[in-house]
């Protein structure tokens, strides 16, 4: 769930006073993958609710999964008691594929589609796209 949604959400929430009726929601979730994290920065009425929400999911031992453009500790405008939470967890940085793992990408793919490329036309590939692996597909 992006991050931005969840923001409007609470925030209809409070305005229609259904609040609790909007964290019920999570009750029946075992699993919950928000994006883009650093959304929450400078809301802090969302950043409370969502701190109350997150409570609930590692109270009753279920997975809570977020992403972000950068590490919790670099989360400076989210409240420190939410960027603790955050890092008690696996921290993964993604970056972005290097040449060697591009190549492989991109031959792969030929692959799956039954595409003759030669090694030129990889490399070529490789090198052009360099930071956008949709593209590069």
């Amino acid at each position: 769930m992006p991050t931005p949604k969840i923001v409007d959400d609470i925030i209809n929430a409070i305005k229609k006073n259904k609040l609790d009726q909007y964290k019920r929601k999570f009750d029946g979730v075992d699993v919950l993958i928000v994006d883009d994290v650093q959304f929450l920065a400078n809301k802090d009425k969302c950043q409370e609710i969502f701190f109350t929400i997150f409570n609930d999911f590692i109270q009753h031992h279920k997975q809570l999964i977020l992403s972000g453009d950068r590490p919790p500790r670099e989360l400076t405008l989210i409240e420190a008691r939410l960027t603790t939470r955050f890092a008690l967890g696996t921290i993964c940085e993604i970056s972005m594929p290097d040449f060697e793992t591009r190549a492989a990408i991109v031959t792969s793919k030929a692959e799956s589609k039954d595409l003759n490329l030669s090694s030129d036309m990889i490399e070529l590939i490789a090198k052009t796209i360099v930071d956008n692996i949709r593209e590069l597909e």
